[in-house]
């Protein structure tokens, strides 16, 4: 009877300490300060309705067990306005941001504390117009950064602002990129981890540099359907960088200015798809069995080089 008596007690407690929340649920402290009074901030800037003061309890939140924000996820919520990185910055424990297929406009957020935790940040598909210096400074722990379908409007160059060297999965399709391909890209020693690379759909000229990718973890690759005028679209023999690149899996080639022969990628036993449509190759393809490969408007192929 005594022990039923301190149970019953200990439940009235935990029911008055949660708020009302249901027995066996998790009580979950309130947001830290800092992070409460940011959140209302950006949820204000960027239009986000919110019903509560605590953003730990707001949809798409996720608190730690000391009320720190480390992830944030507002994936098609309708929002609308400015991204401030003052604002994001004060987020110190924040691990994970996606904010994709909403109308956020204007700059890309410069963060003027770096948050240390950030691995995976997800802006696609929304109207940012530009991408400023300083924007990667702000993220030394970056692993994965998807900013496809904006319009950012940007060029780069072995001196300009790179992420991290952590960075595994870059993704930049169609975000009107332009001027000459970015070869540090595939560089293993600057991005010893780097598995996933996209950069389809934009404006980029240029050569792929002999040796891209050698020695890599790149294991996908979509570069193709580049736009612009044909002397300013990318070039390059595929001969000299696919071969190298050994954890390939899927490469998208299509719609540049590759010409030469075929690379021999029979040894690349990882490889599954290759579509290298409507370049200007010739010679035998020679891929591994079950490949499967698409060489469309290569109307030297099978021919001698």
């Amino acid at each position: 009877m005594a022990y039923q008596m301190w149970m019953i007690r200990v439940l009235v407690l935990a029911v008055v300490l949660c708020g009302g929340v249901p027995w066996g649920a998790v009580c979950a402290p309130a947001a830290n300060p800092i992070d409460a009074a940011s959140m209302q901030a950006i949820a204000k800037s960027i239009g986000w309705g919110v019903k509560s003061s605590d953003p730990c309890t707001w949809a798409g939140v996720s608190c730690n067990q000391v009320g720190r924000i480390t992830s944030i996820v507002a994936s098609h919520a309708g929002l609308r306005g400015y991204l401030d990185g003052g604002d994001l910055s004060k987020l110190t424990f924040l691990s994970k941001l996606d904010l994709s297929f909403n109308g956020l406009s204007g700059s890309l957020p410069v963060l003027p504390t770096p948050l240390q935790f950030l691995r995976t940040i997800d802006l696609g598909s929304n109207s940012f117009n530009r991408l400023p210096d300083g924007f990667y400074a702000g993220l030394p722990a970056l692993e994965t950064i998807v900013l496809d379908n904006n319009r950012l409007r940007f060029a780069w160059s072995e001196q300009s602002d790179i992420p991290s060297s952590r960075l595994r999965s870059f993704s930049a399709n169609n975000v009107s990129m332009y001027a000459g391909f970015p070869n540090f890209f595939g560089n293993a020693t600057l991005f010893p981890a780097l598995e996933r690379l996209s950069l389809a759909r934009n404006q980029i000229w240029g050569t792929v540099h002999t040796g891209f990718g050698v020695n890599s973890k790149i294991s996908y690759l979509d570069i193709g359907g580049q736009t612009g005028n044909a002397d300013d679209r990318m070039n390059g023999r595929l001969d000299v960088f696919i071969v190298g690149m050994l954890n390939l899996v899927e490469a998208h080639l299509d719609h540049y200015g590759f010409s030469g022969p075929l690379p021999d990628a029979s040894h690349l036993v990882n490889l599954r798809v290759f579509d290298a449509s409507y370049n200007d190759l010739c010679g035998s393809p020679k891929f591994p069995i079950g490949t499967v490969v698409d060489l469309t408007g290569n109307p030297r192929v099978g021919r001698g080089c």
